[in-house]
């Protein structure tokens, strides 16, 4: 009868190489993910400085400077820089006011690449 023999080396998980990979990926997508977060932090952030300001009625519609100042005052206490005058649209029609803040975010990610975003959030004050 013929015994069989087990082999001495046999791999019991990965090897160093293999850890060398995960950890290299697992830091990739961690770096992306502290690259990214705070776009969409911010974005929340100015939609509920647009639903504040559709229920605010010390904040005059018709007004396009004051609309803007209250926008401003908002993002500002909420660190939100990314946002200039020239991303905000302000449009009136039909007794309503129409509010739209587009804008991009762009960021070096690694080497000559980079990420970037765009945003677009709008409210309607109706008064």
């Amino acid at each position: 009868m013929k015994r069989v023999t087990k082999p001495r080396h046999r791999q019991r998980g990965l090897s160093s190489a293999g850890w060398i990979l995960v950890f290299a990926i697992f830091a990739l997508l961690l770096v992306t993910f502290l690259k990214v977060f705070p776009w969409y932090y911010d974005n929340y952030k100015l939609k509920a400085a647009l639903e504040a300001m559709q229920t605010d009625t010390s904040i005059d519609p018709k007004s396009k400077r004051e609309i803007w100042n209250s926008l401003q005052k908002r993002l500002y206490v909420e660190s939100v820089k990314s946002i200039t005058r020239e991303n905000v649209k302000m449009q009136r029609k039909d007794g309503k006011t129409t509010v739209t803040v587009s804008y991009e975010v762009r960021e070096p990610y690694l080497a000559n690449l980079f990420l970037g975003a765009r945003f677009e959030e709008s409210a309607v004050i109706d008064r």
